[in-house]
């Protein structure tokens, strides 16, 4: 069984039976799938903890903050939509 979370509007989460993926959502900007969404690898991940490390590390390097207390405020509120995606796809 693999796994298929969507954490926000931007990154998706999945999984084959070696590892968990992180990817980013993305819209082709040219050529014949302009305008289409597509699914970007962030990096592979061999436990869930690695991952969440993985998604806040990518997540403050492409931020936009720049001051700690923006830092703050980014990671809480990545925390808290991680929070929401795994509590909306436990079943």
């Amino acid at each position: 069984m693999s796994v298929y979370i969507k954490v926000n509007n931007k990154f998706v989460i999945t999984s084959d039976q070696y590892q968990f993926i992180l990817q980013e959502k993305k819209i082709a900007k040219s050529g014949k799938n302009a305008g289409r969404e597509w699914l970007d690898i962030v990096g592979f991940y061999p436990t869930i903890s690695k991952l969440v490390s993985g998604l806040v590390l990518h997540n403050i390097l492409t931020g936009e903050a720049r001051q700690f207390s923006d830092l703050e405020k980014q990671v809480e509120q990545l925390g808290q939509k991680c929070q929401e995606a795994f509590a909306a796809n436990d079943h």
